[in-house]
């Protein structure tokens, strides 16, 4: 269904709410407790967005994503590093954005943004660019996450 729809991109209001009702019931069978304080976290590594109700990460409506959007989590350091390729005009370039995460339990951690890199230019986010987000569900391959916004996410492990 996530492919189906380019990462919900182009998800009709029928496949929105069936992905939805997979993800709560997914979300019920979380075999992972605490997964950002369990010190055998299955959290850290990279991971494949594959669907996310997020509009602004899809780019809807703006330039196109090229191949993976990836997330690479790291627990150890509290870090998280956001990376895509964009395609403005014939130019396909590289961005990122570096994240500092401070939990607040478990599984909910802020995420304050810290440095965007566009190709070769990098600069500070604002101090306005903090979020939420709660890992509902991990196993070895999958992730579930919600977003403060009320998004979710689903990621494959890389």
């Amino acid at each position: 269904l996530a492919s189906d729809t380019k990462r919900g991109l182009t998800k009709s209001d029928e496949q929105a709410e069936e992905m939805q009702g997979l993800f709560e019931q997914l979300e019920k069978l979380n075999p992972t407790v605490n997964p950002l304080t369990n010190k055998f976290s299955k959290v850290n590594g990279d991971w494949s967005l594959d669907y996310t109700t997020s509009d602004s990460i899809l780019g809807k409506g703006g330039f196109p994503r090229i191949g993976p959007i990836v997330q690479n989590i790291d627990t150890t350091t509290l870090s998280a590093k956001n990376s895509e390729i964009v395609r403005y005009g014939i130019f396909d370039v590289p961005r990122s954005i570096s994240v500092e995460l401070s939990p607040i339990n478990g599984r909910r951690t802020v995420a304050d943004f810290k440095r965007f890199q566009l190709g070769p230019v990098g600069f500070d986010a604002p101090d306005s660019f903090v979020g939420e987000l709660d890992i509902t569900y991990v196993d070895d391959e999958v992730r579930l996450s919600r977003g403060d916004k009320g998004n979710i996410f689903v990621l494959t492990r890389m």
